[in-house]
């Protein structure tokens, strides 16, 4: 420290609580984000499955929250480039295109599907993936509602309330 000069001290002084502030406002800002609250009253399209995932077996349950499955768990990394993209393209779409449905990337289906094979990794475990088929092409409206099959009137699923 003797050897840096007063410009450089002072820099440093200035500089280094600077950027710890910066640190703690950015993991607070990623925490914030990462709450279902956040995710269902920040934007207005995702109102509706806000509402009724609040009801669902998951979260009634198990306390499974939007994160759990919308966001990939396996590195930090893909978290924050994955949440960084994905928020950035909503915001775009809604502010940009009809804000009537956001549709999910190949991206998101990937890490839904591995969300899913991580928690019921049992019951997957069973069931043959290897065609490429995935969980949610069944399960479509769990956790966020109860959609009828296409091809009947029966329900996918009968809610536990």
């Amino acid at each position: 420290m003797k050897n840096l000069s007063r410009k450089a001290k002072k820099w440093l002084l200035i500089g280094i609580p600077l950027l710890v502030i910066f640190g703690i406002f950015i993991v607070a800002q990623y925490e914030r984000t990462s709450t279902t609250y956040y995710c269902g009253t920040t934007c207005h399209i995702m109102k509706p499955p806000y509402e009724t995932s609040l009801h669902s077996t998951h979260r009634e349950t198990n306390g499974v929250g939007c994160k759990d499955c919308h966001i990939p768990h396996n590195n930090i990394v893909e978290q924050i480039v994955y949440k960084g993209y994905s928020g950035a393209r909503d915001y775009y779409k809604n502010t940009f295109a009809p804000p009537d449905v956001l549709h999910t990337t190949e991206w998101s289906r990937n890490i839904l599907q591995r969300n899913c094979l991580n928690c019921h990794s049992t019951v997957g475990a069973r069931i043959n993936t290897s065609d490429g088929k995935q969980c949610f092409e069944c399960h479509r409206g769990e956790p966020h509602d109860s959609p009828t099959q296409p091809f009947s009137s029966q329900q996918i699923h009968t809610a536990i309330r």
